[in-house]
């Protein structure tokens, strides 16, 4: 258990982000992006692939576009990517440590939750669904369900108005960059735990804060789990 020395209990809702917060889909979402690029005779490096994290379909294929040679066609890539990268998941998705026990607390003592994610809101459903999450998730916006993709602030500002909570009051669980960007932009308070990426930025309470883990996070709200 960690101790933090100052703890948030000034919120009345928590949103969290889902791949590589909620579920350990990043490195799988990784490495399906490598074997889809080797099918092209293309070599990334996880450095050309960070520039994709977080970012909702439309936005993908605008930097694929980029970063492909003018042959091949960003909206092809994207879809087989996207075909190896279901395979993958359907054999070896997992829930972050702490998950679970987490939002199940916050269930019990009916504090307003939502989930604001890059995928496609049917698709984060669906996984949520078989991870069995979702029974703990009343609200979820995706990101094919609003006008603009994360960094823009439109998820999390549809997911707060879901809860019927002002986003100022919100707290928002993040593992990315392009996440943070998003979530601070909606007036959001943030907490980064760190997926694949090591956090870019300085803690810069009250409205940026760094935790190791889910559990971690959980702790800095004053909940010991």
């Amino acid at each position: 258990m960690s101790h933090h020395a100052e703890t948030i209990t000034d919120f009345d809702a928590i949103i969290f982000d889902m791949d590589g917060l909620l579920l350990d889909t990043e490195k799988l979402s990784y490495q399906s992006f490598i074997t889809t690029a080797a099918a092209y005779d293309q070599t990334f490096q996880f450095d050309d692939y960070r520039q994709l994290i977080g970012r909702n379909a439309k936005t993908g294929i605008d930097i694929l576009r980029y970063m492909l040679p003018a042959g091949i066609d960003a909206a092809k890539f994207k879809n087989d990517w996207l075909d190896v990268y279901r395979q993958l998941l359907d054999h070896q998705i997992e829930v972050k440590p702490g998950a679970h026990q987490f939002l199940a607390y916050l269930e019990k003592m009916q504090i307003p939750r939502a989930v604001a994610t890059s995928s496609s809101g049917s698709k984060a459903r669906a996984i949520l669904d078989r991870v069995g999450l979702s029974q703990y998730i009343p609200h979820l916006t995706g990101g094919d369900e609003v006008a603009a993709g994360k960094p823009a602030p439109d998820v999390y500002i549809d997911a707060a108005k879901k809860l019927g909570v002002d986003a100022s009051r919100c707290i928002a669980f993040e593992d990315s960059e392009t996440g943070i960007k998003a979530a601070l932009a909606a007036d959001m308070r943030v907490i980064q735990i760190p997926d694949l990426v090591a956090a870019e930025r300085t803690p810069a309470p009250p409205a940026y804060y760094h935790a190791s883990s889910l559990l971690d996070g959980a702790a800095l709200l004053g909940i010991d789990l």
